[in-house]
C-alpha cells in the first residue's frame, strides 16, 4: 500500500497514472494536496483511499461533504502532523514524497524512522538533512529509491551491473565508480546574455523546453538550481565526493546520466523524457513493471549533444557547490533562501537574474554550524527565510 504526499502535484499526478497502467489502482493508502480540493476529489474517487489529508480544516470540510454526497468512506484529514500519520501508518509501506519544497521533510524523516520504502521526489528533504534521513533509514531499515530522472538513471545503471544500492553497502558504490554525470537540458536561457536575462519573465521561466513540471522547479531548471541540489542529492544518495559528480549540458534530454567506472568503461542511461519511466521503476524497484503507457512515440532521436558547463557559466550552481563543499548547514541555508526567492521571482517581486544575488546573500551571512537534529535543521530553515525575506523587502521596495 502506497501513500502519495502530493498526488494533485505533477509528479504524483504522474504516479497515479503509472499505477493505474500496471492495474494497482488499490494499492493506494492515502493521498495528500495542499489546495486543489477538486483533483484531490476525482483522485478519490478513481483511486478510493483510505485516507486523504489536505492542508486546512475549511478545505477539509468541503472534502467531507463532496464524500458525503457521493457515499465514498475515504477519511478526510488536515494539517502537517496528519501528513505524518499516513506517512508512518502501519498499513503504508511504501512513501511517494513529491511535495513540493522543506515542506516534505518532516513526513518524509518519520517515514524514514518507520522503515518504509520511500520513493524521493522531493529532493530538499534530504538536501536540507543531510546524512540525518541517510542515518535514520538505515537504523529502520527504510530504503531510499531516488525518482529524479537522473538519480533514477544512476540506481538503474548500477543496478543492472550488480552493484548493490542498500543502507549497508551504499559505501561500496565509490570503490567501483570512478565518475558519475548528471545532464542537464540548459533550460530555456542556456544562450541568453546578462542584459537578455535580467528582462525574463515567469510566464518564460516555467516554460521548459523539454519536461512538464511545476512552477517552482521549472524555475529552478531555468537557474541551473535545480541540477545543482541534483549534484547535492548525489553526493548524499550515492555516498560520493563533490569530485566524482560531473554536469554536462544535454539539450534533447534522451541521455538521463552517465556513469565511468573505475575500469574506465562508461554506461549511460536513455529515455523519453517522460517522468513515468523513471516512476514506475522507483516503484517496482528492484523489478521493472510492463507499462500499457506507449512511451516509444515520445522517443526520437535525430542527434544527440553533449556541452560542458563553462566555469562562472551558472551562479546557482556554482552556489550549490560552495554550499556541498561547505557542508554543515549551508545546504539547508541554501535550499531555503533559494525558495524565498524563486517565489519573490514569480510575484514579479524581484527579477530572474537577482536568485543567485539573494543566495549568495544568504550564504555569506547566515551561521554555518552542525545541524544534527530535525529541530535544529527546521530552525535554520526558518531563520534563513526570516533573514531574505527582510532582506528582499527592504532592498526591492
Amino acid at each position: 500500500m502506497i501513500t502519495i504526499l502530493g498526488s494533485t502535484g505533477t509528479i504524483g499526478k504522474n504516479t497515479l497514472s503509472v499505477l493505474k497502467s500496471v492495474g494497482k489502482q488499490n494499492k493506494v493508502f492515502a493521498l495528500s494536496a495542499n489546495k486543489n480540493i477538486n483533483l484531490l476529489f476525482r483522485q478519490i474517487k478513481d483511486f478510493n483511499p483510505k485516507y486523504a489529508v489536505i492542508s486546512d480544516k475549511s478545505n477539509a470540510l468541503k472534502l467531507i461533504e463532496f464524500c458525503n454526497k457521493n457515499k465514498i468512506k475515504t477519511k478526510i484529514l488536515f494539517g502537517e502532523k496528519n501528513l505524518s500519520f499516513i506517512s508512518t501508518h502501519k498499513q503504508c509501506k511504501c512513501v511517494l514524497s513529491a511535495i513540493v519544497g522543506a515542506a516534505a521533510l518532516k513526513p518524509t524523516y518519520d517515514a524514514a524512522k518507520s522503515g518504509k520504502k520511500i520513493l524521493l521526489a522531493n529532493k530538499e528533504s534530504l538536501i536540507m538533512s543531510g546524512k540525518l534521513l541517510i542515518t535514520a533509514a538505515h537504523k529502520s531499515g527504510a530504503i531510499l529509491i531516488p525518482v529524479d530522472s537522473e538519480h533514477n538513471a544512476i540506481l538503474q545503471i548500477l543496478s543492472s551491473f550488480g552493484i548493490d544500492y542498500n543502507n549497508s553497502v551504499r559505501k561500496m558504490i565509490s570503490k567501483d565508480v570512478d565518475m558519475i554525470t548528471l545532464t542537464a537540458s540548459g533550460g530555456p536561457f542556456l544562450n541568453y546574455s546578462k542584459s537578455k536575462l535580467s528582462k525574463v519573465t515567469p510566464k518564460e521561466a516555467v516554460n521548459h523546453p523539454t519536461w512538464k513540471m511545476g512552477k517552482k522547479i521549472s524555475v529552478d531548471s531555468a537557474s541551473m538550481m535545480n541540477k545543482g541540489l541534483e549534484i547535492i542529492e548525489a553526493a548524499i544518495l550515492f555516498d560520493l565526493k563533490p569530485s566524482q559528480i560531473n554536469v554536462l549540458i544535454h539539450p534533447e534530454s534522451i541521455v538521463h546520466a552517465l556513469v565511468t567506472f573505475t575500469d574506465g568503461s562508461v554506461i549511460s542511461h536513455m529515455s523519453a523524457h517522460d517522468m513515468r519511466v523513471a516512476i514506475s521503476y522507483a516503484l517496482s524497484w528492484p523489478g521493472r513493471h510492463k507499462l500499457k503507457i506507449n512511451l516509444l512515440k515520445k522517443f526520437k532521436i535525430d542527434k544527440l549533444s553533449f556541452h560542458e558547463v563553462k566555469p562562472n557559466q551558472f551562479k546557482c550552481l556554482d552556489l550549490c557547490m560552495r554550499a556541498l563543499n561547505i557542508g554543515y548547514n549551508a545546504p539547508t541555508i541554501l535550499n531555503a533562501a533559494n525558495e524565498i526567492a524563486v517565489s519573490k521571482f514569480l510575484e514579479n517581486k524581484i527579477k530572474f537574474i537577482d536568485i543567485p544575488v539573494i543566495i549568495d546573500k544568504a550564504l555569506k551571512n547566515m551561521p554555518i554550524n552542525k545541524s544534527n537534529t530535525l529541530k535544529s535543521i527546521l530552525e535554520c530553515d526558518q531563520s534563513t527565510r526570516d533573514y531574505i525575506t527582510n532582506y528582499i523587502n527592504t532592498k526591492w521596495k
